[in-house]
């Protein structure tokens, strides 16, 4: 087989050498079959699967995947009622959880999170895309179909992977997608040539970006027809297609939405019934029934999720108040109450919410991501709300109930609660259904962003957090309170857009940053 010289300087520069790779020489490597670059894709363009048992090592390592994600919206809040409370992920998450100028600060003004990891990590698992793809082509002059079928699959991955980091991208530095600022709103820089080139990349339009997100997810649906799935932990045809189901629900394009929800819905895995779900542990599991696609690990609630308060043993966040009331805990008819978010209050202490839903047997797994997992369930909300919107009420509400009927109890189900409805409350209703099927696992930031600028009943948005700051007395060991902060962020406030890594600021002082003004608080008792 032809050994081609393939340019790796900047992969080599981000990410370091795959398994497969050897460096000759300081910017060259061989590449002789496209196995050596299906291996380049399992190793480089698919996220990381570490087992990292810490958020606060993970801010100066980078080893997961955007986990503050959790913090920016309402699903967590801090645990205070703990004596045990210190520097911990509280701290560490400060500037993203209260929506700091400075999101890699702690309420000391330290700088206690690398913020260019991800953008860092999202670009190298690009640029090794951008290497299969530019490499690929000289491995397909042949007749072997087993030889076509699986170059075609790598192409196919590698456009899924490439769009998916894109829409991330676009999603964390540009504003939501509105038709009518979307060709204005800057977005992230893109590079789609698997070559270096001496020159700097300006931030495209959240339209240009979008557009290149669709490209590369139509791209991936074409090459990735009738290719039998490799395994949960490798893009198949239903993963492009819920992938372009949500980002078509971003963009308001109801339509087609609908059409790749759909898709789903009548073509991949089947939904896990909780009536009769036999788990042992967790839900989110490599063999749920659902489970369309996941890359990367989790991080919950590995050292996160305080399991009990007044005992949080190192764990400095909470399943919020807000988050558990959504499943209406004083009527518990919904089997979610058992295996997403579970009450595990000792009798005479305070409420305890235990987080079931991806625990992993160490409670730090590398097997499921907790923020990039695709499941059938997210299809059938796609389509509910796409159908919702576009005044369909009937596919709207059959598409919901046939959701909530393998999540509510059978005795207790009743579909007349979705049936009564229709319009603003329809709508409403599946977007509180989305809140709790996909808790903690990375929608709720991007969901209320999105519902600012619906084009279909957009909705006001405002959060609030109160932060609190304990210290210990080192003669009495006891701890106080030293100050409480309410922070809010207003439906109208552009910190709903984060600030660009200020190292990629600071390499390239002509980019504009998303503004951000020094975040005010009020001091409660």
């Amino acid at each position: 087989m032809k050994r081609l010289y393939t340019i790796f300087l900047l992969l080599f520069a981000l990410t370091g050498c795959s398994g497969f790779l050897e460096e000759y020489s300081q910017d060259q490597a061989y590449v002789e079959g496209y196995d050596d670059l299906d291996e380049l894709l399992l190793g480089n363009a698919y996220f990381e699967r570490n087992q990292v048992m810490s958020w606060y090592s993970q801010g100066n390592s980078g080893d997961l995947y955007y986990p503050w994600i959790h913090v920016l919206a309402d699903e967590l809040e801090q645990e205070t009622e703990s004596d045990s409370w210190g520097s911990g992920i509280g701290q560490a998450t400060y500037g993203y959880a209260t929506w700091q100028r400075l999101v890699y600060q702690d309420w000391d003004g330290d700088e206690v999170w690398d913020d260019g990891a991800d953008y860092r990590n999202l670009y190298a698992h690009i640029n090794a895309c951008n290497t299969i793809l530019g490499e690929i082509g000289a491995f397909e002059n042949t007749d072997d179909e087993d030889d076509l079928r699986n170059i075609n699959r790598i192409k196919g991955e590698s456009y899924f992977l490439r769009g998916s980091c894109y829409f991330l991208l676009a999603n964390f530095y540009g504003a939501p997608y509105a038709a009518a600022s979307a060709a204005t709103d800057p977005a992230v820089p893109i590079k789609l040539t698997n070559y270096v080139e001496d020159r700097s990349y300006p931030r495209r339009s959240v339209a240009d970006v979008y557009a290149q997100v669709l490209s590369d997810l139509l791209e991936a649906e074409r090459y990735l027809a009738d290719i039998p799935q490799v395994s949960v932990w490798r893009a198949d045809l239903d993963a492009a297609r819920l992938m372009l189901s949500r980002v078509y629900l971003y963009m308001c394009d109801y339509e087609n939405a609908a059409r790749y929800a759909r898709m789903v819905v009548e073509n991949g895995p089947e939904l896990a019934d909780l009536n009769t779900f036999t788990g042992a542990t967790d839900f989110l599991n490599p063999d749920l029934s659902e489970l369309i696609f996941s890359t990367g690990a989790s991080s919950l609630p590995g050292g996160v999720i305080s399991t009990e308060r007044g005992y949080t043993n190192g764990d400095y966040l909470r399943i919020s108040d807000e988050l558990y009331e959504s499943f209406h805990p004083e009527n518990p008819v919904d089997l979610r109450l058992e295996w997403y978010v579970k009450d595990t209050t000792f009798s005479g202490y305070p409420r305890c919410v235990t987080y079931r839903k991806s625990q992993g047997s160490t409670y730090s797994t590398p097997d499921m991501s907790d923020v990039f997992v695709l499941r059938t369930s997210e299809a059938y909300l796609n389509l509910a709300e796409a159908a919702a919107c576009m005044g369909d009420v009937d596919s709207a509400r059959l598409v919901l109930n046939e959701l909530r009927q393998h999540r509510i109890r059978t005795d207790a189900f009743d579909p007349s609660e979705v049936n009564s409805l229709s319009g603003e409350e329809l709508v409403s209703f599946v977007r509180e259904e989305r809140r709790r099927e996909l808790c903690l696992e990375g929608h709720r930031w991007f969901d209320l962003r999105r519902y600012r600028v619906a084009e279909a009943y957009p909705q006001e948005v405002t959060l609030t957090k109160v932060v609190t700051n304990k210290v210990q007395d080192p003669n009495t060991y006891e701890y106080s309170v030293q100050w409480r902060r309410r922070f809010t962020l207003p439906n109208d406030d552009p910190a709903w857009v984060l600030p660009l890594p200020h190292e990629e600021l600071t390499k390239n002082p002509g980019m504009l940053d998303n503004p951000r003004s020094d975040r005010s608080f009020e001091l409660i008792n």
